[in-house]
């Protein structure tokens, strides 16, 4: 699971972290384990290569393990296709209070995705770590940018004030490195790692950068979302026309309910 970090924060690993909804049901995240995709004993011959971008910036599909890690998200996305409807819901009524705000700070539109990978847009969602809301803000981060966080009032829940508050520190992101898709990296490994990995391979790009599994992931999962809730039909021969055509809204999308 994807917080935004205090830059000293290490990153973890990429088998997500649990998330917890304030109301206290357990869930869990869906397993993106490379041996969940056995488990799932599906095949990926057919997943269709598209032109794919973040921010104008584009994946990178003449490398292999590029190719390798898209069709491992998608592999990992297909059981819980039927989920689709009710994450298309979810952001039909999302979006049009976010999408303002992003213009405001002059975010591109495609970070309007990232809730759905940090939070599944469970609007209470509650990591184990304790990084809250749609955009899965830690408490120390939210407070350092303006929000009010204690037992009594927590502002990382509300939708409006939580997107401000993402936005000023997506801005501050790009301004240290000018590209949105090392932005989305720092979200989620903090800057202070991307900096670092910066320092040892200068001039390299996302796709590119020795990151920590989670975050190596963490863009992809991003832009999966994107291209499902954007243009669906395009992928319905890998996913299965029913996953995308058949829509049962199902609570927090991707997560299952633990014994």
């Amino acid at each position: 699971m994807a917080v935004v970090r205090p830059a000293a924060m290490a990153a973890t690993k990429f088998v997500a972290t649990p998330i917890i909804p304030k109301d206290n049901t357990k869930a869990v995240f869906a397993d993106y384990s490379a041996s969940s995709v056995l488990r799932h004993s599906v095949t990926d011959a057919d997943l269709p290569l598209l032109d794919v971008n973040f921010c104008g910036e584009t994946m990178p599909f003449d490398q292999a393990d590029v190719v390798t890690r898209w069709k491992h998200v998608f592999t990992n996305f297909r059981p819980h296709s039927s989920q689709l409807g009710g994450l298309r819901q979810k952001s039909e009524s999302f979006f049009p209070t976010i999408d303002p705000i992003l213009e405001k700070y002059d975010i591109p539109s495609d970070f309007r995705y990232v809730p759905l990978a940090e939070s599944g847009l469970n609007a209470k969602a509650v990591s184990r770590k304790g990084a809250g809301g749609y955009w899965q803000l830690m408490p120390a981060t939210a407070r350092e940018l303006g929000l009010k966080v204690s037992s009594r009032v927590d502002e990382r829940f509300n939708t409006r004030k939580a997107t401000e508050a993402a936005c000023k520190y997506l801005r501050r992101l790009y301004d240290q490195f000018g590209s949105w898709s090392l932005v989305a990296a720092a979200y989620n490994a903090g800057p202070g790692f991307i900096k670092a990995q910066l320092r040892r391979q200068a001039d390299c790009s996302y796709y590119q950068m020795r990151l920590p599994r989670e975050t190596r992931f963490y863009l992809y999962r991003v832009l999966l979302y994107k291209e499902l809730l954007s243009r669906p039909d395009d992928y319905s021969s890998f996913l299965s026309p029913e996953g995308l055509t058949t829509y049962h809204f199902r609570p927090d999308a991707f997560y299952r309910q633990a014994a």
